[in-house]
């Protein structure tokens, strides 16, 4: 153009010389121009516009250049060595091309770090393009199949051969390398606090090493039990002797118990009692017996203890036979008979000894029949039996169960009616549960 525009100048200024010259300059210089307007014309219409999309911006930018890195220059727009430019449409008039920017990814694996820049791809590809060989028995995260971000970091644990015991099943699995207490978890072993193993949780995995795993679950459980009714007997003098008549009927009780349970891979190994809530009170059953003209021969006791017994088989209760109540009662006399006097062996003596059948009975607040305070060592007897103030030594006549010495101070009313010998006093109304019903040797001291 300049160079056209200059010879335009030159012709006007010969122009005046000669007409026929003139012409002929005109004539160049048309040319000249005519081909100028035609490079012009082929350069536009060879021209596109191109479309750069980077990071959500797009450029527009005119060019006749077919190299898509020719036109990114054009526009000013610089690239990175691992940026990709990738042309996603191009026609004659027009191209658009998408910039991808390149980010670290980090690869943990075999103790050490590696940094990759990539554009795109799946965890599987760029371990592949860091070249880092994996076996199917390598913990893996985030997965292979997983898309890469610009936040991924690729971690390659080596999977390691152990043997764990759980549940009594012993299996060969591969864990993750680190300490044992995390490989477990890693591959579904939950262990909680109370949970066990063989090895400390902090020692680092070992190829064929071996490891028990003990699953302790501690749960509570309640138990409902029965409390079987107690027989009271009661004298009436207005029942002829002999005669029996129920004045309250009795009724079971419940007791409710909680126990604290442990189980070692699904084992039952303890079982401890938590607490104890009766839930329904036994009611007692109570009988009359009759004491109209008794016969001086026929003991209150001993005719206590028949009833009790008829009262016993009708609530289920284990009764002895005639011959073993006879002999019993044979027992008891000629120990009475032989015993004023005798040496224990025990480290006393006594007078008489009576075996029979014994119960405990507890009390929070209140004071004995002689005005003392209730205590271990304390009895409720009948005092026309067992006098008041009277020492005694109780225990079974085998010696599996000792009371030990003892003072008569309380007034009970099944010894009243003959239905024991003594109620022993206890803390609490656990033991006297405990306790229930046994027969015993109340030894009476000299």
């Amino acid at each position: 153009m300049n160079t056209s525009h200059k010879h335009g100048r030159n012709a006007a200024g010969r122009e005046k010389s000669s007409g026929l010259s003139t012409f002929k300059k005109f004539t160049v210089v048309s040319v000249i121009g005519l081909a100028a307007a035609v490079s012009m014309m082929s350069a536009a219409s060879d021209s596109r516009v191109a479309y750069i999309t980077d990071g959500g911006v797009t450029y527009r930018v005119t060019t006749v250049d077919t190299d898509t890195n020719g036109i990114i220059e054009e526009a000013g727009i610089e690239l990175g060595d691992y940026d990709e430019a990738i042309v996603t449409e191009q026609s004659r008039e027009r191209i658009d091309i998408n910039i991808v920017r390149a980010f670290p990814v980090k690869i943990s694996v075999d103790g050490g770090t590696k940094m990759l820049d990539v554009t795109g791809g799946t965890v599987a590809e760029a371990l592949k393009l860091a070249k880092v060989k994996t076996s199917a028995n390598d913990f893996i995260t985030p997965e292979p199949s997983s898309t890469l971000t610009g936040d991924t970091e690729i971690k390659v644990l080596r999977g390691v051969k152990i043997y764990v015991t759980c549940d009594g099943e012993t299996q060969a699995i591969y864990v993750p390398e680190g300490k044992i207490g995390d490989a477990l978890e890693y591959v579904g072993y939950k262990l909680k606090s109370e949970d066990s193993l063989s090895v400390d949780e902090s020692v680092f995995v070992k190829k064929g090493m071996s490891v028990n795993v003990d699953k302790i679950l501690t749960k509570t459980t309640t138990e409902t039990q029965t409390i079987e009714p107690q027989v009271i007997v009661e004298p009436d003098n207005t029942l002829t002797l002999g005669e029996k008549k129920v004045k309250q009927e009795g009724k079971e009780g419940t007791i409710e118990i909680t126990y604290k349970e442990k189980y070692v891979n699904g084992i039952l190994v303890g079982k401890d009692e938590v607490s104890k809530k009766t839930t329904v009170n036994a009611v007692d059953r109570i009988v009359l017996i009759g004491t109209k003209e008794e016969k001086t021969e026929l003991s209150v006791t001993k005719l206590s203890n028949d009833i009790e017994n008829d009262f016993k088989n009708e609530l289920d209760f284990e009764s002895k036979s005639e011959d073993e109540e006879f002999e019993e009662n044979t027992e008891e006399e000629n120990v009475s008979e032989e015993a004023s006097g005798i040496d224990s062996g025990l480290g006393f003596t006594y007078s008489d000894v009576i075996v029979g059948s014994c119960t405990a009975y507890t009390e929070l607040d209140g004071i004995t029949a002689i005005g003392t305070a209730p205590r271990v060592g304390v009895v409720a007897v009948n005092p026309n039996i067992i006098p008041y103030g009277t020492r005694l030594y109780i225990c079974s006549e085998d010696g599996s169960y000792v009371y030990g010495y003892a003072v008569a101070e309380d007034t009970g009313s099944a010894a009243m009616a003959g239905d024991i010998i003594v109620d022993l006093y206890m803390d609490t109304e656990e033991e006297c549960v405990a306790f229930g019903r046994q027969n015993l040797c109340v030894y009476i001291l000299d």
